[in-house]
């Protein structure tokens, strides 16, 4: 499968992942609760509902947002959650001015997370297939995670032997355990790489890498230029997630 990576680079002083291969889809697909309210920030769309206090196209209600997340817009939009509607009249000249800013460079000039909105999370695809995420509270990105590592596992299975192919295509969310030995890499950047990714009878395996750049631009980068991590491994008969470091992945 071309592409067929996931990577993020984590800034924690910002509360910012920059990822490929995690999309809006993937936040529905984590179990995590879907917000109310959206708003997404410019361009304006004049076919679309229009908050008149800051003139940006708003959604309202569950079924809406969940149909938006699914859709091509919802990946391709930059959007932010907020709590209530009213709330979006007290923002003042300045605020709206650093949404502008926000939805235009894709990335914060002041913090993202408002008072005043109560947003959990802002979603900023970039134009080279990366999108700046940023999370209030960053234990929610575990979640997002397993959802995409799950989705391209998914897609993997179908394409293999139906003697390697589970019963059921079910694959449990990335365990706690092992995404804290994940969580302090993905400051230099991890990229799981699911075209190199191994199905055997007993295990399913992803190859962890660091590459030297941080932007992988429209999925590319250079496998010369990568150090190797070690690998994520399902255990099959236990549908168990651990992560092998590089010098005890050489030796299994």
């Amino acid at each position: 499968m071309r592409n067929a990576m996931i990577y993020v680079h984590h800034e924690p002083l910002a509360h910012l992942f920059l990822t490929y291969g995690i999309s809006a889809s993937d936040l529905l697909n984590s179990q995590q609760k879907i917000p109310n309210h959206l708003l997404l920030l410019p361009p304006v769309n004049e076919q679309e509902q229009i908050d008149p206090h800051t003139w940006f196209n708003i959604i309202n209600g569950q079924d809406q947002v969940r149909e938006f997340l699914c859709s091509k817009e919802g990946q391709t939009r930059c959007w932010l959650d907020y709590a209530r509607p009213r709330f979006l009249q007290e923002l003042t000249p300045n605020e709206i001015a650093e949404l502008l800013y926000l939805g235009h460079a894709k990335t914060h000039l002041s913090s993202p997370f408002y008072y005043k909105l109560q947003n959990e999370l802002v979603y900023l695809p970039l134009r080279n297939g990366m999108v700046n995420i940023y999370l209030r509270h960053e234990a929610l990105f575990e979640a997002f995670l397993a959802a995409a590592i799950n989705k391209y596992l998914r897609r993997i299975a179908n394409e293999q032997p139906f003697w390697l192919r589970l019963r059921q295509q079910h694959f449990s969310p990335l365990s706690d355990q092992a995404y804290t030995q994940l969580f302090p890499l993905l400051e230099d950047g991890v990229l799981f790489d699911f075209r190199n990714v191994r199905f055997s009878r007993e295990q399913i395996r992803i190859p962890l890498l660091e590459p030297s750049n941080r932007l992988i631009e429209d999925g590319e980068f250079s496998e010369t230029a990568v150090r190797k991590l070690g690998k994520l491994v399902l255990m099959r008969q236990k549908n168990q997630w651990q992560m092998v470091p590089a010098e005890t992945a050489k030796k299994s």
